[in-house]
C-alpha cells in the first residue's frame, strides 16, 4: 500500500443520521449544512473538504453532529442547531492557519 498526502489541509464531517432520529434537528438538514459549508469554505485560504457522513456517535439533542479537524486545527466537535451555529464553525474552520514563528 502506498500512502499520499491529502491534497486538503482540513475536513469538515457533517452527520447524515442525525436528521433522521426522532429526538434529531427539526428545520435543518445534513445536506443543506454540508452545502453551505462548502460554499463558505470557498474564501478559505486552506483547501478544505466538506462530506456527510454515517453517524459519527455524538447524537446531540435536537442538532447536528458536525466534527473539524486538520493541519494545524485541532480536532474538534459541534453541534449545529441554528444558522448561527454555522457562521461560528466556519470562522473556527475556516480561518487561516497560525503563522509559525
Amino acid at each position: 500500500m502506498e500512502l499520499k498526502p491529502s491534497r486538503f489541509k482540513r475536513l469538515i464531517a457533517v452527520c447524515a443520521d442525525c436528521e433522521k432520529r426522532s429526538d434529531g434537528p427539526r428545520h435543518i438538514d445534513s445536506k443543506s449544512v454540508a452545502r453551505q459549508l462548502k460554499g463558505l469554505s470557498a474564501d478559505s485560504p486552506e483547501r478544505c473538504r466538506v462530506t456527510r457522513t454515517r453517524c459519527l456517535g455524538l447524537c446531540p439533542r435536537k442538532a447536528l453532529a458536525v466534527v473539524a479537524l486538520g493541519n494545524s486545527l485541532p480536532a474538534m466537535s459541534a453541534e449545529i442547531g441554528a444558522e448561527g451555529d454555522l457562521n461560528t464553525l466556519s470562522r473556527y474552520a475556516f480561518a487561516p492557519s497560525p503563522s509559525k514563528p
